[in-house]
């Protein structure tokens, strides 16, 4: 039968306990033992030879490293977290600001239009008036020709050239 080579702050390799088995009770062996499935990786001699491998402090400063990288990890995550809130934050206060941009624009488009109708429509007055007020002067004009007035030749001339 073979020696038991266990002691402090070493792994034995005993013939008779089977290693599966107990890893087969949880799936999370860190919980049971204190140690992660990471801790497990390594040059373990299970040969039955009775030797054991030491465990050395690099264990402890793995763990620390582990644990600081799980720390940033949960922080980096957090802070992700609220910088997309931030964003999203952000994103909707624009989004409200464009929309109320957009009511804005519209009620001036809207308002612009209804001033360029009216002013087309004041266009159109004008212009039609002023061909009535050509036609009236074309017509003066001729009857002022056929009356034979003196200073006729003043008269032929249009209103615009004589001012």
């Amino acid at each position: 039968m073979q020696h038991d080579c266990v002691g402090i702050g070493t792994l034995a390799c005993l013939p008779s306990f089977d290693f599966t088995s107990s890893f087969l009770l949880q799936n999370d062996p860190s919980l049971m033992y204190g140690f992660s499935s990471v801790d497990m990786v390594g040059p373990y001699n299970c040969n039955g030879s009775g030797t054991s491998i030491n465990s050395t402090p690099e264990g402890t400063t793995d763990n620390r490293a582990r644990r600081s990288n799980d720390e940033r990890k949960k922080r980096r995550l957090a802070s992700n977290r609220e910088s997309a809130r931030r964003s999203r934050v952000r994103k909707q206060r624009r989004l409200g600001e464009l929309s109320a941009q957009v009511t804005e624009l519209r009620d001036t488009n809207q308002r612009l239009l209804v001033e360029l109708n009216h002013v087309i429509a004041k266009h159109t007055r004008v212009a039609c008036e002023n061909a009535e007020l050509r036609e009236e002067a074309c017509d003066l004009q001729k009857r002022v020709n056929e009356m034979g007035v003196e200073g006729a030749e003043d008269a032929t001339r249009t209103p615009l050239e004589v001012a």
